[in-house]
């Protein structure tokens, strides 16, 4: 009979490789025995971890593709590396290799997240056969995601939500899956990240899309710029003005900062989004409108519902679909994609001839916090850009390093002098402007007026 030859698997042109294999077997013997069986596969990189209490360790500095477990080791078992393996890659393949193959064992491997199962002793060809169903659900997997990122870069809503991290792919997956839909969006976050981007990316075709930034109106224009007006409604109205909401008619109408709505104008608002309808300011006569209402807040609504400052029917009103926005420090894997995208862009629009950042820098900003999000990122880098040497092609961090990012406040015990700095640092990239200010300190206008006279 003809003996088994296994195909060698080509090697990946990313690494050079078939693959990354981490091996946790706590048995030498099995552990080496399982590496040269994997290895006549094909031209896999493999890496043995002896001690299962150093698996998390071994996969921040290998990085497998593939994990190849025993189920019976001494302190952390088979189906604790399966937790974490998947607590740190979802998608990571995790296959179980046991001398107890029992069904009881494998039905609860599986369960919970094994790829696959295999029994000891295994043969050369049981290996082979689990790798090439890796490499096809692998294969699979980069080309429905490579799919995804053709489909976002002729989309240009979603095109504009840079970052590849976990919650970034759920995001746009989710803008797919509601785009079509009429109902309201509530989009919560902090400032700076990005929740005008989302809202235009909900946009279907050239459908009108209105914004207004709620907290930067004095509220006695609110209802006017909203509702619109006839001519001699008050005092300067001297003709007939569309309002945005009826300007929105058929798309979208994008309510930023809806958490400083004063009562009167939510109650107005609950009645549009519950009749269609819409009454000019001085005008007898209601005009109809489909119009669909996308809401922002910078503040959890349902602290302010509870505190008696947001009407509890409008906010369940606006949350028919809701999104929570991640802050840039949840996801720092996607700061150097911003920054590559920042760097060039203002060195176009200032003339400079910096093109990229150095390493050091790279690292340097992607150990911040950003407080300000991906707004005072995109700040920090023009500033950066503007003040780089005339004959810089490299960004990199200089002597006289413009404004750092979470500079000061550590050393000092008074909140208040810390909130100085922080505020007066946020003016600085703003270049003096209070009202881009107050919306990234996520403040209001007045608000912002009082901190800094006292």
């Amino acid at each position: 009979m003809q003996s088994y030859q296994p195909r060698a698997h080509k090697a990946s042109p990313e690494t050079g490789t078939a693959g990354r294999v981490l091996i946790v077997e706590d048995e030498p013997d099995v552990a080496h025995l399982l590496e040269r069986v994997i290895q006549s596969c094909g031209d896999y990189a493999v890496h043995r971890c002896a001690e299962p209490e150093n698996f998390e360790r071994c996969l921040h500095s290998f990085q497998p593709d593939r994990v190849f477990t025993d189920l019976a080791m001494p302190g952390i078992d088979g189906f604790e590396i399966i937790r974490r393996a998947r607590a740190y890659d979802d998608n990571l393949p995790v296959i179980v290799v046991s001398a107890y193959a029992s069904l009881e064992n494998a039905i609860q491997a599986i369960k919970i997240g094994a790829f696959d199962f295999l029994a000891k002793p295994f043969s050369t060809e049981s290996v082979e056969i689990v790798l090439e169903k890796i490499a096809r659900e692998l294969a699979l997997r980069a080309r429905a995601l490579e799919a995804c990122r053709l489909a976002s870069s002729h989309d240009p809503g979603l095109a504009a939500l840079l970052g590849d991290s976990p919650s970034m792919r759920e995001l746009r997956d989710w803008i797919v899956r509601v785009r079509p839909a009429r109902a309201s969006v509530l989009i919560e976050g902090e400032t700076g990240t990005g929740k005008e981007l989302v809202a235009r990316a909900l946009r279907q075709g050239d459908s009108p899309f209105v914004a207004l930034n709620l907290a930067a109106l004095p509220v006695e224009l609110v209802e006017s710029e909203l509702f619109g007006h006839r001519r001699g409604a008050f005092s300067g109205a001297h003709a007939d003005r569309k309002g945005l909401i009826e300007s929105a008619h058929g798309g979208i109408l994008f309510l930023d900062e809806i958490n400083t709505a004063p009562l009167l104008l939510q109650a107005k608002l609950l009645r549009v989004l519950e009749d269609k309808r819409i009454r000019p300011v001085g005008s007898s006569r209601e005009i109809e409108v489909d119009v669909r209402f996308i809401a922002a807040t910078n503040q959890p609504l349902e602290q302010l519902v509870a505190s008696g400052q947001f009407r509890r029917d409008l906010y369940h009103r606006l949350k028919v679909l809701s999104v929570q926005l991640p802050p840039l420090r949840a996801r720092r894997d996607d700061i150097p994609l911003y920054v590559r995208e920042f760097v060039p862009r203002y060195a176009r629009a200032h003339g400079r001839r910096v093109r990229e950042a150095s390493a050091a820098l790279m690292r340097e900003l992607a150990a911040r916090d950003w407080p300000g999000n991906v707004r005072e990122l995109e700040n920090w880098i023009e500033q950066a850009v503007i003040l780089a040497a005339d004959d810089a092609v490299e960004l990199d961090l200089p002597a006289g390093n413009p404004v750092r990012p979470d500079a000061g406040g550590l050393d000092d015990a008074s909140l208040a002098a810390a909130e100085q700095r922080h505020i007066q640092r946020i003016l600085a990239e703003c270049a003096g402007n209070k009202s881009r200010a107050a919306r990234m300190l996520g403040i209001d206008y007045k608000t912002l007026l009082r901190k800094l006279s006292a």
